[in-house]
C-alpha cells in the first residue's frame, strides 16, 4: 500500500466580475497518479479541477452541481497553475 501525500489545503480570493470569488482548494493525487484538486468557491458544493498536460492548463474535469460560470472556472483554473507553479 502507497502512502498517502497530504497536501495542504489552499485558500485565496479572487475578483471574477468585480465582486470577491471566496476559493478553497484541496490538493490530492488520484489513482491515475495524476494531482487534482477538490474545489469549494463561496461555499459552494466541490468542484473536481485538474492538471491538463497538453493545454498547460488547471481546468474543471467534473462537477458535482453542473454548472460553473467559465469566468469563475478560468479565473479558480489560472491561480491554481501560479500557485502549482510557485
Amino acid at each position: 500500500m502507497k502512502k498517502r501525500i497530504k497536501f495542504p489545503t489552499i485558500n485565496f480570493v479572487i475578483k471574477v466580475d468585480g465582486a470577491p470569488v471566496d476559493v478553497v482548494a484541496v490538493p490530492y493525487v488520484a489513482a491515475n497518479e495524476k494531482r487534482r484538486f477538490r474545489v469549494s468557491y463561496n461555499g459552494s458544493p466541490i468542484h473536481i479541477f485538474g492538471l491538463n498536460e497538453n493545454a498547460h492548463k488547471v481546468e474543471l474535469l467534473d462537477s458535482a452541481t453542473g454548472s460553473i460560470s467559465m469566468n469563475i472556472e478560468r479565473a479558480i483554473g489560472d491561480t491554481l497553475l501560479h500557485k502549482m507553479a510557485a
